[in-house]
């Protein structure tokens, strides 16, 4: 089991915390109160900075995104707007992907440079950026009809996507949101998707499903297995993050616990970073290793862990990649 440390960027008080990102090295972290404000730290967690995009008001932020080095970000309101910032969230430019209208942004993410980024609407649709979110383009991948997005997450270079609908379908594209492929991992039914996540490449992938069971890929979204995480029992399912590739995975449960993961999902391992409590983790993140993590509670604290379990094969595996053993 990982040690975890309970954050307080608010102070000593309770919030709605409902989104969490961190960069490659979970120095540099973002999260977000849905109608509060933005808080970033630069050290691991342990300081952290109120941010205010919108200005000296409270609103409904809903998901945050980081690049690799966490200076540049990405978080939506629902509704409301998009905002970017290339200084690490000292200052921030309103973006307007539909126009001047409030949409209702459920989700964000970003490649790992942002100049690739992957916006979406609930009970709309799906917008794509190349140029750091100065311009955008809608892109659909369930036709042209709006639809329950439910989140939308990117691979390193921002050409593997993959989008889910609440209530509906996964949706893989392998061309950066130009053309999509349904994908259906647990049959042929709809389902209530809500969190997923994908490693590096795009290979790797990890999806949940709201009263039911998590699945995860190893061939881009094409074949899928069913992972129980709580055991031979159906929980909801409400974040999931994986780190670079794709071994070491964190999911959280509405109203139950956190698990992790140092195995592609094979074998999981319960968390209690709040004590033998149930809690709603409504949000969770990794840095590239999988050694720091964060997660958050709604209604609650954040927590991070700067000494999560990694597998010695993953650990191996890590090594190799920068050039070590």
């Amino acid at each position: 089991m990982a040690t975890w440390v309970e954050r307080r960027p608010a102070g000593i008080v309770d919030k709605a915390w409902i989104g969490v990102d961190s960069d490659a090295d979970g120095s540099n972290l973002i999260a977000c109160v849905n109608g509060e404000r933005l808080y970033t730290s630069a050290d691991f967690g342990v300081t952290w900075t109120e941010r205010r995009p919108a200005g000296d008001v409270n609103i409904g932020w809903h998901s945050v995104a980081s690049d690799a080095d966490g200076s540049n970000l990405i978080a939506c309101v629902y509704p409301g707007r998009l905002y970017t910032s290339a200084d690490g969230g000292v200052t921030w430019t309103e973006r307007r992907p539909a126009g001047d209208v409030d949409l209702s942004w459920v989700w964000v993410d970003s490649d790992a440079d942002a100049s690739n980024l992957i916006a979406c609407v609930f009970a709309g649709r799906i917008y794509t950026s190349a140029d750091g979110g100065v311009t955008w383009v809608e892109t659909r991948p369930a036709g042209d009809v709006s639809k329950n997005w439910a989140g939308a997450a990117s691979d390193a270079d921002g050409s593997n996507l993959i989008a889910c609908v609440n209530g509906g379908r996964l949706y893989i594209s392998a061309d950066g949101g130009s053309t999509w492929t349904e994908r259906q991992p647990s049959g042929a039914a709809d389902r209530g998707w809500r969190p997923f996540a994908t490693d590096a490449d795009g290979s790797n992938l990890i999806a949940g499903v709201l009263g039911l069971r998590l699945y995860t890929s190893a061939d881009d979204g094409v074949t899928w297995v069913e992972t129980r995480p709580a055991g031979d029992v159906n929980k909801y399912w409400h974040s999931v993050a994986s780190d670079a590739d794709g071994s070491n995975l964190i999911a959280g449960v509405q109203t139950g616990r956190l698990y992790i993961s140092a195995d592609f999902g094979a074998t999981w391992t319960e968390e209690l970073p709040a004590g033998a409590v149930n809690k709603f983790w409504i949000g969770v993140a990794s840095c590239a290793t999988g050694s720091n993590l964060i997660a958050c509670v709604s209604g609650g604290r954040l927590y991070t862990t700067n000494d999560a379990y990694v597998a010695p094969t993953a650990m191996i595996q890590h090594l190799m990649m920068i050039g070590i053993g």
